[in-house]
């Protein structure tokens, strides 16, 4: 099923399947997100939970007992529960249930908030541990933005000056060591060769809003508290992914715990985990 929600300037649909974004798009009908061409990559903008990124063999253990997780976990396939929607925001959800028990055994609500404000699309990922231990996750956004032109006619603006040290991804796993792609850099022309062999993956980025500039158009992403921001395309593909994710990749010699998984979040029974980010689009730039 799909849900729109809108202010009359900015517009926002958004499919139950993933809780995941399908068209974002002003009132002039211009669209901002990927729209989904499968001879590059069939997803628009997908939400990862319980995991971000990949895990070795696609599993992991915990208590001594072995659990396969797809990457980016199960979240993007679901169906969402379509909580709420009145016009400006919608609210999605997902709970345990004895499937998604056999994949992540704990007791959960995540929950989805999309909401457009002052002609930005607001997004608010909320956990919920229901259970009676301590729960292990992460979760991230995955959204593409359309670069009709190619993302050579691109660049990325950063709030603040950066030493831009990405890790190294390599069939789905994160390799030692680091590749510097700039010292005190506030603006990166975009390459192709950037992505040859997989995203840029950024830890702990002192700027909280980054730009995707060109071609007479901007988004401004701002965010809070994502440990890793990543970016990634495809060869000759028109869209650049903006990921914000809490958590990454397993390094390439994990011991497969997933309590010690790379930046993976640890919430206390009871507890309440909630991160926000913001899109904001404009032209003529």
């Amino acid at each position: 099923m799909l849900v729109k929600i809108g202010d009359g300037k900015l517009f926002a649909e958004i499919e139950t399947r993933g809780a995941e974004l399908q068209r974002v798009y002003n009132s002039e009908g211009s669209d901002f997100l990927w729209e989904g061409d499968a001879r590059f990559w069939g997803r628009r903008a997908p939400v990862l939970f319980p995991i971000c990124g990949g895990m070795k063999n696609d599993s992991y253990t915990l208590g001594g007992k072995s659990f396969h997780m797809p990457k980016h976990g199960f979240c993007r396939d679901a169906e969402f529960t379509c909580g709420r929607a009145d016009g400006r925001e919608a609210v999605f959800y997902i709970e345990s249930d004895p499937g998604r028990k056999a994949l992540f055994p704990f007791d959960f609500r995540f929950s989805i908030t999309y909401a457009v404000k002052d002609a930005s699309l607001e997004v608010t990922y909320t956990v919920e541990n229901l259970g009676k231990e301590e729960m292990y996750f992460s979760v991230g956004s995955h959204e593409a933005y359309a670069c009709p032109e190619g993302i050579e006619k691109y660049r990325l603006e950063f709030e603040k000056p950066e030493r831009l040290e990405s890790l190294i991804i390599a069939d789905n796993m994160i390799q030692h060591g680091t590749v510097l792609v700039g010292e005190d850099v506030k603006t990166l022309p975009l390459k192709y060769g950037y992505f040859a062999v997989d995203a840029l993956c950024f830890r702990n980025l002192k700027s909280k809003r980054i730009s995707l500039v060109g071609c007479g158009r901007k988004i401004d992403v701002s965010f809070n508290d994502f440990e890793f921001v990543l970016f990634w395309t495809k060869p000759k593909a028109p869209f650049l992914c903006i990921e914000l994710n809490c958590g990454t990749d397993d390094f390439v010699d994990t011991d497969g715990r997933i309590e010690t998984k790379e930046g993976i979040v640890k919430l206390a029974a009871g507890d309440v985990f909630e991160r926000k980010h913001a899109m904001r689009f404009s032209f003529k730039v």
